[in-house]
């Protein structure tokens, strides 16, 4: 359900508002001062349009959660779901929801939150967001001509009543809608866009206060719908050139919390897994190149991740599987051997692969993007994969172009050799991830094709019930793990860091600070 963003790290990228900052009080003094309320300083960069879709992830998403909320929400702490300002979402099939609101649910300006108000967000964001509109991808009318501006698969019922209709049932779709792209406008959007992108209207815990440069203040909203109210009485979200940047001011006292701390030396850190997943896809369309599955699990083998991991600091783990925690469905250690370091296993599966017809070439490639700090890891794997052979195979990696470059042209067929791609996931949920991989899919980049894999995955997608459809998407991960049309490397973590102000840290699913347990 995502696209490929891939070219770099999952949050150890350059912000991208480039703010010229005045010296500031620490983050201390602000909080403590005489009568202030209990407030904390993070570390952002500057959003555009303070509309929820028009938020990405990497540059004001944190800001649009803290200030919406959407039909579910994420559990403090964890990737599982819970209903928000939903109260119920039924479905028999994962392709059509009947959505019911609470009652009473309000926006900051008082009025009250109605079916309507998600629909008409959704179809305008689906429409104009140049940013978030791939969420509503899924959902049936997208892309096509619509009914007085809404899409045509949802249908306000009543007030606190609406249906929404997917053009193919998707198990992961729920997860996805506790994304803030999700998120209702209030009517005061529609009637004066230009007033409310001045004093932005959300529905969530925090309100908006003011925005200043790429700097913007938020303030508890105390009559927020939501079963407990965030700790911090105040948020001040601090526009930075660069993590760099952000870094210093976290040891200079001024800010509270940082979200990228990738190679920083600090004392306080919580570093937790990402949902987001870097392999080497082999283009399945050059039998001569990609082989056969014990082709490619002999370099899978003869790779040693523990080490070559240690290239990217807090960044990344170790990978055991083709779904990276902490999204539903992941379970540890479904790769099994074939992602061990395992030499001698390594050089038996090359025989096996002969042995099954295949002839490996001399030298085989690893191609890496050229925009992206991604060299010394290469090198360290095909360094380590050509010892593990011990002259069978050698294999050398070589820098290609930028990453969608690389990935049209491996597409084409232009690459002789593995690819480094990378996927970070819209909703954590195993289907978001596996959905790569199936048959004709625009982000399958290796062409592997198997019906029984496409079939388990459609049984998977329409199981409404969550345990019998993780038991079958675990059963079509086992096939990629047979088949090998990929060879999961890493898994992406998250290291941010805070002051010593705070206590009882934890992070929301993609890094951002989790308000609900954080003390001050």
């Amino acid at each position: 359900m995502s696209l490929v963003r891939g070219a770099g790290p999952a949050v150890a990228v350059p912000l991208l508002a480039l703010a010229v900052l005045a010296p500031r009080p620490a983050a201390a003094d602000i909080g403590r001062a005489a009568g202030a309320p209990r407030a904390i300083t993070i570390a952002a960069c500057a959003p555009g349009a303070m509309e929820p879709a028009e938020a990405p992830e990497s540059c004001g998403g944190e800001t649009a959660a803290a200030m919406f909320t959407g039909l579910v929400e994420y559990v403090p702490g964890t990737a599982t779901t819970r209903e928000a300002v939903a109260s119920a979402i039924t479905t028999k099939d994962n392709r059509v929801f009947t959505v019911r609101l609470r009652k009473g649910w309000l926006f900051h300006d008082g009025t009250e939150v109605k079916a309507a108000n998600f629909v008409r967000a959704w179809s305008h964001a689906a429409g104009v967001s140049p940013d978030g509109s791939y969420y509503f991808r899924d959902i049936a009318g997208f892309g096509g001509p619509s009914r007085g501006g809404v899409l045509s698969g949802l249908k306000v019922l009543d007030d606190r009543t609406f249906t929404i209709t997917l053009t193919r049932p998707s198990g992961g779709f729920v997860a996805l809608l506790a994304r803030p792209a999700f998120a209702p406008l209030p009517d005061s959007f529609f009637a004066d866009p230009a007033r409310y992108h001045k004093t932005p209207v959300g529905d969530g815990p925090y309100r908006f206060v003011s925005r200043s440069g790429g700097d913007v203040t938020l303030q508890r909203f105390d009559a927020y719908g939501g079963p407990a109210l965030p700790r911090p009485e105040r948020v001040v979200f601090r526009a930075f050139p660069d993590w760099d940047q952000a870094f210093l001011a976290l040891r200079r006292g001024e800010i509270d919390y940082t979200p990228s701390l990738p190679h920083a030396r600090w004392d306080h850190v919580v570093n937790t897994p990402f949902p987001g997943v870097h392999v080497l896809n082999f283009p399945l369309g050059r039998p001569e190149v990609a082989g056969n599955a014990p082709f490619r699990r002999a370099l899978s083998m003869a790779i040693p991740r523990r080490r070559i991991v240690r290239e990217f600091g807090a960044e990344r783990a170790p990978a055991d599987g083709f779904v990276p925690p902490p999204a539903t469905g992941a379970r540890p250690g479904t790769c099994g051997p074939a992602c061990a370091y395992d030499p001698a296993g390594a050089r038996a599966a090359l025989a096996e692969a002969r042995a099954a017809g295949f002839t490996p070439p001399r030298t085989f490639t690893i191609y890496y993007n050229s925009d992206a700090l991604q060299r010394k890891w290469a090198a360290g794997a095909a360094a380590a994969a050509t010892r593990a052979f011990r002259g069978r195979l050698t294999v050398v990696a070589r820098s290609g172009p930028p990453f969608d470059a690389m990935v049209r042209r491996a597409d084409a067929g232009g690459l002789a050799g593995a690819f480094r791609w990378a996927w970070l996931l819209d909703a954590p949920h195993a289907s978001d991830v596996l959905a790569t991989y199936r048959s004709g899919s625009p982000d399958n980049h290796t062409g592997y094709a198997d019906r029984r894999f496409d079939a388990l995955l459609d049984a998977a997608d329409r199981t409404p019930a969550p345990g019998a459809a993780a038991r079958l998407y675990h059963r079509a991960e086992k096939l990629l793990v047979r088949d090998m049309p990929a060879i999961p490397l890493f898994f992406y973590r998250n290291a941010a860091g805070y002051s010593q102000r705070l206590s009882g840290v934890r992070t929301t699913p993609f890094g951002g600070l989790d308000l609900y347990s954080v003390r001050v």
